[in-house]
């Protein structure tokens, strides 16, 4: 009778479960590609970048005072300085958040159900992504 009404093939609970689980693996293992991917650029290559940047500003505030007058000097040195705690608060927060990242993303893997994984992994991987996906775009804003 159900058949007729909705054609001959009947998807089971089980089956429907399956797919479901399987979105979410699906979903899961993307959110950890982009998480690595994130973590890894930031350190491997956005924090070297703005060392060199720091080392470069550095050096331009402190020949700031042999160039230019005391007044403007003192500004340039103000200002430098500045921009150089900016780039140490970041590269800071994106060390300590992409620690954290992969702390929890540990964490989530250890459990064996994937609805419980995909939970998790929202609750406690996808804040310390979002905190750090800021401070890498406040970074490259600042040295691009």
């Amino acid at each position: 009778m159900v058949s007729e009404c909705f054609g001959a093939r009947l998807i089971s609970k089980q089956v429907c479960s399956d797919s479901q689980e399987t979105k979410w693996e699906l979903a899961l293992k993307q959110q950890q590609k982009e998480a690595h991917s994130l973590c890894h650029h930031a350190i491997h290559k956005l924090i070297p970048m703005a060392g060199a940047y720091q080392q470069s500003m550095l050096e331009a505030v402190s020949q700031a005072s042999s160039i230019y007058a005391p007044d403007e000097a003192e500004a340039i040195c103000h200002a430098g300085n500045k921009v150089l705690d900016e780039i140490s608060n970041h590269i800071s927060a994106i060390l300590y958040n992409a620690r954290k990242t992969r702390e929890a993303n540990r964490k989530a893997n250890k459990m064996e159900d994937s609805h419980m994984k995909a939970v998790i992994y929202h609750n406690s991987v996808l804040p310390y992504i979002e905190t750090l996906r800021f401070h890498i775009d406040s970074l490259n804003a600042i040295i691009a």
